[in-house]
């Protein structure tokens, strides 16, 4: 049996089938839109379908790195992505967003939560990632 969960505002899928999980991400490079795989852990499914403001956020930092094939995420990369935002404590995850943001990021994750989730730009520039 599978189980998809889609989000409102986001675009990409979670997906479960026989025991494997995985994560679609629609990506937007230009005049190009394509699309991302990850796969993730039952624990990792298991937020993503519960947190959506998690799933807000792993999105948007998984977002900009796969707009150039130069900078796409690693499987080891991805692994860390989901680890940090989706199960360490908030502050973890506030300093390992914020050092993205202000780095190879140039404020395209803290954009796209902008974006995404109406949520206020200048705090996420702050670093306060959650409210």
């Amino acid at each position: 049996m599978e189980k998809k969960i889609k989000f409102q505002n986001l675009r990409m899928i979670a997906i479960a089938k026989d025991g494997d999980y995985s994560l679609k991400i629609s990506i937007a490079s230009g005049f190009v839109d394509f699309g991302v795989t990850v796969p993730l852990e039952n624990r990792d499914f298991e937020i993503i379908a519960t947190d959506e403001w998690r799933a807000t956020l792993l999105q948007a930092a998984m977002h900009h790195p796969f707009q150039l094939k130069e900078t796409a995420l690693s499987k080891s990369e991805q692994k860390k992505y989901l680890d940090i935002i989706l199960h360490a404590q908030e502050s973890e995850v506030e300093a390992f967003l914020t050092e993205l943001d202000h780095g190879r990021a140039n404020g395209a994750i803290s954009n796209m939560v902008r974006i995404t989730a109406k949520a206020d730009y200048q705090n996420l520039r702050d670093g306060k990632w959650f409210n």
